[in-house]
């Protein structure tokens, strides 16, 4: 096929499936949030990280922490990535979560390394009225997680 115009350079490469692809780049999106590290141990928060401008589907989501934190079994967070409402706020139940537990957890924290949540896209999805949210929680006297990056990657319907 002869391109002669920027019109055939979309047709052309339109459906191949790969990063050339105008649909997949234009489908397949990363969202990079900014989170400020924790005051004190027991703290606990939602951030509301991104909004739906149409429906879509998780496609990986991770942590990168800018410090370590030291894992504890009693004394830990769970960080859950979960769908949110966007009329009402109101965060639903959670996609994935890790904890920052020695044993069944994410273990200590590197600085610079990514902890990634399991994301099942078939079922992690959002509808245009919904937008992405994380929870902190802390169980026992917790712990301060450290300002860190939380990196989704998500594709459009």
């Amino acid at each position: 096929m002869a391109i002669a115009t920027s019109t055939d350079l979309l047709i052309h490469y339109a459906h191949t499936q790969s990063e050339t692809d105008v649909d997949y780049v234009l489908r397949y999106r990363t969202t990079r949030v900014e989170r400020a590290a924790d005051a004190l141990a027991a703290d606990t928060s939602v951030h509301y990280l991104m909004t739906g401008i149409k429906a879509g589907r998780l496609t990986s989501v991770q942590i990168l922490p800018e410090a370590a934190l030291t894992a504890h079994d009693t004394n830990y967070a769970t960080l859950s990535i979960c769908p949110y409402t966007l009329a009402t706020g109101v965060v639903a139940a959670a996609y994935d979560a890790v904890t920052t537990k020695i044993t069944g957890g994410t273990g200590n924290w590197v600085a610079g390394v990514a902890e990634p949540f399991t994301i099942a896209a078939a079922t992690d999805v959002f509808a245009v009225t919904q937008g992405i949210a994380l929870t902190v929680a802390k169980a026992g006297a917790g712990v301060v997680v450290p300002r860190c990056t939380i990196e989704i990657e998500y594709s459009l319907d």
